[in-house]
């Protein structure tokens, strides 16, 4: 089953480590990814329980990545509950962003999110995720 994820605009900065003084590219992702399916449109709905001993895990390439040249940044996620259908409500038990190699190219890196959830799915989860690499490390 995919997980649909619905990206919001890349937000790319030039900034200054305040600690080496050095300029890094900062880029933030952000967006819904859905876990166990599509969102429901409407009319009835019928949610599925996921228990937490077993959670639901989705791991997708954030669709709006850039591309990296290596996977040495600095990597920050937030995650939560977006929406979902229902009782009992849906739980977030683990999220991570990293830069992995592309497995068509392995010089280059995307950013992939990997969710753990259980309680009910489908379940809407947003996501915002920091990247801070040199910025001669992001490839055209």
């Amino acid at each position: 089953m995919t997980s649909p994820v619905l990206p919001e605009r890349r937000l790319d900065h030039l900034i200054t480590d305040a600690g080496t003084g050095q300029v890094r590219r900062s880029t933030e992702y952000s967006g819904v990814v859905w876990i166990g399916g599509r969102p429901p449109t409407g009319g009835i709905f019928f949610g599925r329980s996921v228990s937490a001993s077993k959670p639901r895990v989705a791991s997708v390439f954030v669709p709006d990545s850039l591309p990296y040249l290596d996977a040495e940044a600095a990597v920050v996620t937030h995650t939560w509950i977006s929406s979902g259908p229902g009782d009992p409500n849906p739980f977030i038990v683990g999220a991570r962003a990293e830069l992995v190699p592309d497995p068509r190219d392995p010089r280059l890196c995307w950013v992939q999110l990997t969710v753990r959830v259980a309680g009910s799915v489908p379940a809407g989860i947003g996501y915002r995720i920091v990247v801070e690499a040199d910025p001669g490390m992001v490839g055209r």
